[in-house]
């Protein structure tokens, strides 16, 4: 169950009570200093010209104190709120990078994003211009109504009567601030996750034609007026906001000069006496906007709180379970009885999770393997699906697209679990294994060949990241990348965002590299020729052959080469094992598998 975000911005403050007690110490010593200022004035006045010299003497010194002390404190509180952003930052990329696969399903990346940056920036106000700023205000506010209090109760009654009609309402606005900043947050994050998805497909939306990149225009423009928008209305209340309670303290202060000049005509007050008085006006003015700012200012945080909130108390994977040891003589893989599904997801709806769990605690964020329906039908993918793959055996599993061929890789990963039935590694049950303890006997090439922006050393390290030069370079000489790497920078190769100054089929042929240098006892491989012409592909699967020897393979195929020479072949369709065998005894008997070789294309 989350805190509230007040309560969430108030621990943060008590992680950094240390640096905050100090800051505010320094701002009591400047809140003092000030009230301090305008009895000297007075009595300056009061003993005119006789006691005019030394006050003034102090009165400087006191001006040079609270500005010293203003100075510090300033400089404590943006110390701080820096420490504090980079403390929320790096908890929420810790738990953005240890989601389980299931959330990024849910979530969208440009939004995550948008969270780890704006909206902890927006926390950085709430220390800078909002509770710490505040309390040194609040200080001189209490201290100046009552000095005020003691030079004319009547004057005083006036001046709170405006500044009490004014902080209500500045209370009654601040809610719609915090409203409207969460969905302008909300809405920076849909236009930072559009235009993610549009910069990584830039090239395809390039080819479409005029056409299409002016709808995907269109789309952006969208997200960027909802943004728009949301903000507006937190300018609008702020537009209206600022200049009443700058009206309010005007009011006051007129009111104060006219009933103050009737009241020293009487006699009720010296001249000395109302000089002092609008000077504690004119000091509770100032930290009256301050106090009215923190509100607002805290406000726009919480709303942003909120957001974070809602990724920090996302589960993060397990990392607990059993070492994975391998049980004597078991299979390689073995799937028992499996039945595996996907729930609709759709995008994430803030308001109606908050809306669930209201109304008893469902989580309408259903995902994939969760086994929780969000109210549609749900996919089926793999129904009571069994197979087994011997130790250092290749095994291929061929079908019709959507059949589950990569849904099965995913599952073995322990990416998702399976509804019902067990997958077992090496005779071990993968549901009670830790992930990263399996993951490390696994070498897992996707179909779509994932390569990080950096260097060529710097991919291939990621799985071995003590590996030397001359490993390096003997699995590219696997994947025969190693001459067109050679002519261009070798290992220091700078790769473009996403690999892009890659062709498709070198991207696949890194991967493969990168996977071989892992030198995991079980490889899964997702259509590794897929992306790679006749030439090329040959190299990689005399790479895979040199590299299964002694370890198991789980293949997905993706042309009939990869699957003639496999141990055995798995013939998945509509999500059920339809078939298995070798290459002949499928072609002698299995019509699935022979309408797929006839069309030398495993989907």
């Amino acid at each position: 169950m989350r805190t509230r975000p007040f309560v969430t911005l108030l621990g943060m403050l008590a992680h950094h009570r240390g640096a905050l007690a100090f800051a505010v110490a320094l701002s009591l010593v400047s809140s003092v200093v000030a009230l301090v200022q305008p009895l000297v004035v007075n009595q300056m006045i009061a003993d005119f010209p006789d006691g005019v010299a030394g006050r003034a003497g102090i009165l400087v010194a006191l001006l040079a104190v609270g500005s010293v002390a203003d100075g510090a404190s300033i400089y404590v509180m943006t110390r701080t709120a820096e420490s504090a952003v980079y403390d929320t930052r790096t908890r929420l990329i810790d738990r953005v990078l240890r989601l389980p696969v299931t959330a990024y399903d849910r979530l969208r990346t440009g939004d995550l994003v948008t969270r780890v940056g704006a909206d902890t920036t927006l926390v950085r106000s709430a220390f800078t211009g909002g509770l710490v700023g505040a309390v040194g205000s609040a200080v001189t506010m209490v201290g100046s109504v009552v000095l005020m209090g003691l030079i004319d109760v009547v004057m005083l009654a006036v001046v709170l009567t405006v500044v009490a009609l004014a902080l209500l309402a500045v209370v009654v606005a601040s809610g719609k601030i915090q409203r409207s900043t969460k969905a302008a947050q909300k809405s920076v994050g849909e236009l930072g996750a559009g235009l993610e998805r549009a910069l990584v497909a830039v090239r395809t939306i390039r080819a479409a034609g005029a056409r299409a990149q002016r709808r995907i225009e269109t789309a952006l423009g969208g997200d960027a007026r909802r943004a728009f928008g949301h903000g507006r209305d937190v300018a609008k209340v702020e537009g209206m906001l600022f200049p009443a309670t700058g009206l309010a303290l005007q009011a006051a202060f007129l009111a104060v000069l006219g009933i103050g000049g009737m009241r020293v005509a009487a006699g009720a007050i010296t001249v000395a006496d109302l000089v002092s008085f609008v000077l504690y006006l004119f000091m509770l003015a100032s930290p009256l906007g301050q106090v009215f700012g923190a509100v607002t200012t805290v406000r726009q945080a919480m709303g942003a709180i909120e957001r974070i909130q809602r990724i920090l108390g996302e589960p993060v994977e397990s990392e607990t379970g059993a070492a994975l040891e391998p049980v004597p003589g078991a299979p390689a893989v073995e799937f028992d009885r499996v039945c595996f599904s996907y729930a609709p997801t759709g995008e994430e709806e803030e308001e109606i999770d908050d809306a669930a769990r209201a109304d008893g605690g469902a989580d309408t964020g259903a995902v994939p393997g969760s086994g929780v329906d969000a109210g549609g039908a749900r996919t089926v993918v793999l129904h009571d699906v069994s197979f087994t793959v011997p130790a250092g055996t290749t095994t291929a599993l061929v079908g019709p697209s959507g059949a589950g061929k990569s849904t099965a890789l995913a599952l073995i990963e322990r990416f998702y679990s399976p509804d019902s039935g067990r997958v077992l590694v090496a005779g071990r049950d993968t549901a009670g294994l830790d992930p990263a303890a399996l993951r490390a006997a696994i070498g897992y090439v996707e179909q779509e060949a994932a390569v990080l922006a950096g260097t060529v050393r710097e991919n291939l390290q990621l799985v071995a990241e003590n590996a030397t030069d001359e490993q390096c370079w003997h699995v590219l000489e696997q994947v025969g990348l190693d001459g067109p790497l050679r002519e261009r920078g070798g290992l220091d190769t700078v790769l473009g965002e996403r690999g892009m100054t890659l062709s498709g089929g070198q991207r696949q042929r890194l991967a493969l590299a990168r996977m071989l240098l892992a030198e995991a006892p079980l490889l899964l491989l997702d259509e590794p020729t897929s992306a790679v012409d006749s030439m090329n592909e040959q190299l990689i699967l005399d790479a895979l052959a040199t590299a299964s020897r002694g370890r198991s393979v789980v293949v997905i195929a993706h042309r009939l080469s990869t699957v003639t020479d496999a141990d055995q072949i798995i013939v998945l369709d509509g999500g059920r094992v339809v078939g298995r065998g070798t290459h002949h005894e499928l072609m002698a008997g299995n019509e699935v598998y022979q309408e797929l070789a006839s069309r030398q294309l495993m989907q």
